[in-house]
């Protein structure tokens, strides 16, 4: 299992994933370095993964973000934008254990980070700020070329409106539905991330309520 450094190299890490994605030849060698380096890292570590395509959605100059962004095109239209494994949303509920529910699902980099958002323990979830930061420079990183950008929100649109995979609660799916409908529409990263924060609030009395109800 890999393991991150006492102290990571973020920068170095993140500037050799851009140099292989300037200096590889083909989309296929481009989709291939991105995917070996996630799963390099394992499910575990994948978050790692996400933070160095923010960090280069951050930091990185234009041609930096263009040539990862021109890999991200090639994997969105062929499904294998490198994902990671967590589990379902109800997996910590009553009786989810050993069933379909409670088996851990792929998500890609952005629905992860919702995920990550929402998840109902406050210790391990992300802060709105947090999400805030990282969404932004995820998002700025693949609208680089709009191409990637057409095919993500395709993509989160289609993953929103699929209940049954049990990837993500429906608050969750509801407010990721809000962040790309307005990202699709022109939005910029800021209030496209800005539209799941407000989204999943706006859930979330919602969906406790009728928690409570089927519990009674």
């Amino acid at each position: 299992m890999a393991a991150l450094l006492s102290e990571p190299q973020w920068a170095a890490a993140a500037q050799a994933l851009v140099d292989g994605c300037i200096d590889l030849r083909s989309d296929e060698d481009r989709v291939a370095l991105l995917a070996a380096v996630a799963q390099g890292l394992g499910d575990e570590l994948y978050p790692a993964f996400i933070r160095l395509l923010w960090l280069i959605g951050r930091h990185g100059d234009h041609a930096a973000k263009a040539a990862v962004a021109r890999a991200l095109v090639h994997a969105l239209r062929t499904g294998r934008l490198p994902g990671g494994r967590r589990s379902a949303w109800g997996a910590d509920s009553p009786g989810a254990a050993g069933t379909a529910w409670g088996r851990a699902r792929t998500l890609d980099p952005l629905e992860y980070l919702c995920a990550w958002h929402a998840q109902t323990d406050p210790v391990c979830a992300l802060s709105a700020e947090q999400f805030h930061v990282a969404a932004r420079a995820l998002m700025d990183l693949v609208a680089c070329s709009p191409e990637a950008r057409l095919l993500y929100c395709e993509k989160l649109l289609a993953d929103a409106g699929d209940p049954i995979g049990g990837a993500l609660s429906r608050a969750t799916r509801e407010a990721l539905r809000a962040l790309a409908l307005a990202w699709s529409q022109g939005a910029d990263a800021f209030d496209a991330s800005a539209r799941f924060l407000c989204a999943l609030q706006q859930q979330r009395p919602r969906t406790d309520a009728l928690a409570a109800l089927a519990l009674r």
